[in-house]
Formats: C-alpha cells, structure tokens, sequence
C-alpha cells in the first residue's frame, strides 16, 4: 500500500503509525504512573512496617533495660544484705572473743591474785612463826604450859 497524499495540511495529518505511538505514548504514560503509584505504595508499606519494627526494637530495648536496672538494683540490695550480715556475724565473733578474753583476762587476774594472796599468807605464817619465836625467845619459856600462858 502506498500512502496517498491526503487532502489534509501536513500538519493535522497523521498516519497510523503516527496513531500508534501517540497510543503506546499514552499506554506507557498510564503504564509508567501505575507502577510509580505501586512503587510508591510499597515503599510506604516498606516505611511503615520499619518504623513499626524500628519502634518495637525501642520499646524491647527499654524494657531489657528497665529489666536489667530492675537486677541490678536487686543485686545491690542483696550485696548490702550479706555485707550487713557479715558485718553482724563479724561483731557477733568479736565480742564473743572479747568476752572470751575478758574471762581469761579476769580469770589470770584472779589466778595472779589467789598465788600473790597464798604467798602473802605463807608469808603471814612464816611472820608468825618468827614473831612467836622471838616471844619464846623473850619469855624464855620452853615448855607448852608456859607458851600457853605468855602468849
């Protein structure tokens, strides 16, 4: 077919081939907005669920946290418990042995007191029986009868 020159000014003429790409034109304008469009709403989709993931992610961390800090200050409390009880356990041994010592201490005092006091009496006695000898010696008495009477 040969293309015959039509009546129309050259340019309001337009041939089928002409018709067609204005057509594909249109089809891929339309074509090309539909995917922008699609491409559009995945990337929202895609948007939103990370920021739904990224918020979850905040919220896990700030209860681990909340979780960790919650240990920790039970960790501390029971760490202050045991030192007060072994700072307890620590004053209940040390005036068990300050009593202790006490007793020993009081019990060497009075074992000190009880020898210094036998040595005194053993010495009273030996006094004693210097000073009645030198009565005896005085009265120049031998017999019991007479150290009976003179003393």
């Amino acid at each position: 077919m040969l293309a015959t020159p039509s009546m129309q000014p050259p340019e309001r003429r337009l041939s089928d081939i002409d018709r067609f790409c204005i057509q594909t034109r249109e089809a891929g304008q339309k074509e090309a907005a539909r995917r922008v469009r699609f491409v559009a709403s995945t990337l929202g989709v895609a948007c939103v669920a990370l920021l739904a993931a990224l918020g979850a992610a905040v919220w896990q961390t700030n209860a681990v946290a909340q979780e960790r800090d919650a240990l920790a200050q039970e960790l501390r409390l029971e760490r202050e418990a045991r030192m007060q009880a072994t700072l307890a356990a620590t004053d209940a041994e040390m005036t068990a042995a300050t009593r202790a010592l006490d007793t020993r201490v009081r019990s060497d005092i009075v074992d000190e007191r009880m020898v210094e006091q036998q040595r005194r009496s053993a010495e009273l006695a030996r006094l004693a029986q210097d000073v009645e000898r030198q009565k005896l010696v005085k009265a120049d008495c031998v017999t019991p009868r007479s150290l009976a009477a003179g003393l």
